[in-house]
């Protein structure tokens, strides 16, 4: 990673092992392609949830030449850590997909068969 990491809790306070645990995944993203410039991530509890606890989202944005990828959706959990690793297995699993991309390792898919429509000429009807 070119730039160092930036890690953001909002509305909570941060737990001692959570920041190393994000330092070590963001360290592993360099694993599936040397061109990772920066990363970001958000720590957030969301809603007031005094009696159940809160749900924790978490946002990591991962800049690399002629893209950024973000994995946002589906990553609140109840659990700070598996919201923690939900995010970064997604940031992880869209840089391998760009990482073929840019080698050219994309599978190219056959163009379906073109069928011809030949007009029916001349075709006596049944009586």
């Amino acid at each position: 990673m070119k730039l160092p990491l930036q890690i953001t809790f909002r509305d909570l306070v941060p737990l001692p092992s959570l920041e190393p645990e994000i330092r070590r995944r963001a360290a592993k993203l360099d694993q599936w392609t040397a061109d990772v410039m920066s990363c970001h991530v958000v720590v957030a509890a969301t809603g007031n949830r005094h009696r159940q606890g809160h749900e924790y989202s978490v946002t990591v944005s991962v800049r690399v030449p002629e893209a950024e990828i973000t994995a946002v959706t589906h990553h609140d959990d109840l659990d700070i850590h598996r919201a923690v690793h939900g995010a970064f297995d997604a940031v992880g699993r869209q840089l391998e997909d760009y990482a073929r991309q840019r080698r050219g390792q994309v599978k190219q898919h056959e163009a379906p068969a073109k069928r011809a429509v030949v007009p029916a000429t001349d075709v006596a009807e049944p009586e």
